[in-house]
């Protein structure tokens, strides 16, 4: 990567040193929300909670049933007078309706959000909430979800729904069957529930509700001085602010996957870099000499290493092996390493093999934005690794002998 030109340095100072806007930006930000400090805003997991939390009448926000109320009747106005004759149900039968026996699940079955409304002497409700702030939904992953809940309460009336930040259509619904939504509608009807039952609110509940529509609003770029302070910015400094974008830019990944590598204290990180991050265990560096003829970038040239990366929706671990400098050697390495139990392709051990991976694993990250979600993952695949190390260092050192 080249290095910043005389203009480009010209264009940091005059965006550091002589901008109100950003000074107002930095002050706006600087305002405590608990989303924003705990760095949630943008993490599904957390915004599902809210949004059970907020439907179920029993919790402790003190509304009662009045958000599961006009949510569940505004989705049914944003349906369409066609989805609900098929349906059987309207928004003014929603508002009529008795709501005194609701339950609110969290991840059955693998689903987001699912409230299951029961009527005495008539059909009950289920409404199933697929909720994206990101990513999307995976292939058939909405039809199965729909599968099972109509499986699990046959006689209910499913009202299936694919939240999202701007409402687009479910992809891959192939029956055409869920209800687009956005976390605009939502906040729309949070704003107008909140003003009118304001006075009844315990303090802490309005101060989270408050925040909770701050972030929702920044989400949905419905934050019209925010978005305008944004713009404005960008287009007085639209060339500092794509130099950093090209220079600073660093992953989430790359620095959660460094920072748990050393807070283990027990690997030697080779490489770092948005995407992958590469390195030894401590053990396996006290053995592999640097003798690898491929991976140049490391800091040490080593033949055998473990690398991560982040992938569309996964982070992937592997454990490889590269050609190296005496093709013997890499022959008794692989060699080794299947006699101990780990599985090579057969192409591994020809003379002329360039990489040769000898154990994969992944973990499913929806949110690939998310730290907290990249944390757990990276955490889990560090744990997988560890039950393989010793087998793999006992093989190792059968080959290399100590350093």
């Amino acid at each position: 990567m080249k290095s910043p030109a005389v203009s480009d340095k010209a264009a940091l100072d005059r965006f550091l040193a002589d901008n109100p806007e950003l000074e107002a930006l930095a002050a706006r930000l600087s305002t405590f929300n608990v989303f924003r400090a705990l760095r949630i805003e943008h993490e599904e997991i957390r915004h599902s909670n809210a949004l059970a939390w907020l439907l179920d009448p029993q919790e402790s926000h003190g509304l009662d049933d009045i958000v599961l109320r006009r949510i569940l009747s505004n989705i049914m106005l944003q349906a369409g007078a066609e989805r609900v004759e098929s349906l059987g149900i309207s928004a003014a039968q929603v508002e009529l309706m008795d709501l005194t026996d609701v339950e609110v699940r969290r991840e059955w079955q693998n689903i987001d959000l699912l409230v299951v409304i029961r009527q005495p002497n008539e059909k009950g409700i289920v409404l199933l909430v697929e909720n994206k702030i990101r990513s999307g939904a995976g292939r058939g992953q909405l039809n199965r979800y729909r599968e099972r809940v109509s499986r699990e309460f046959p006689s209910f009336i499913l009202i299936p729904v694919f939240l999202t930040l701007a409402g687009e259509d479910a992809g891959e619904d192939e029956t055409g069957t869920f209800i687009p939504y956005s976390h605009g509608q939502v906040l729309s009807v949070l704003e107008k529930v909140v003003a009118q039952r304001r006075q009844q609110l315990a303090s802490a509940v309005a101060v989270f509700l408050d925040e909770y529509m701050e972030t929702l609003r920044g989400l949905t770029m419905q934050d019209n001085d925010l978005v305008e302070l944004c713009r404005k910015i960008y287009r007085t400094h639209r060339k500092a602010i794509d130099l950093i974008v090209e220079y600073g830019k660093a992953s989430v990944f790359a620095e959660v996957a460094r920072d748990v590598l050393e807070k283990e204290g027990s690997f030697e990180v080779l490489l770092s870099n948005p995407r992958w991050i590469w390195f030894l265990p401590t053990s396996w560096a006290k053995v592999v000499p640097a003798n690898g003829d491929v991976w140049k970038n490391l800091s040490r040239r080593v033949g055998v290493a473990c690398w991560m990366c982040q992938e569309k929706h996964k982070i992937r671990l592997v454990f490889e092996v590269s050609r190296m400098k005496d093709p013997k050697q890499r022959l008794a390495c692989v060699t080794a390493l299947r006699e101990v139990g780990f599985r090579l392709v057969r192409g591994a051990f020809r003379e002329d093999a360039t990489y040769s991976r000898f154990f994969s694993a992944f973990q499913q990250v929806d949110d690939t934005d998310g730290e907290e979600r990249i944390r757990e993952a990276v955490g889990a695949l560090i744990a997988k690794a560890t039950e393989q190390f010793p087998k793999a260092e006992a093989a190792l050192a059968e080959v290399f002998g100590g350093r």
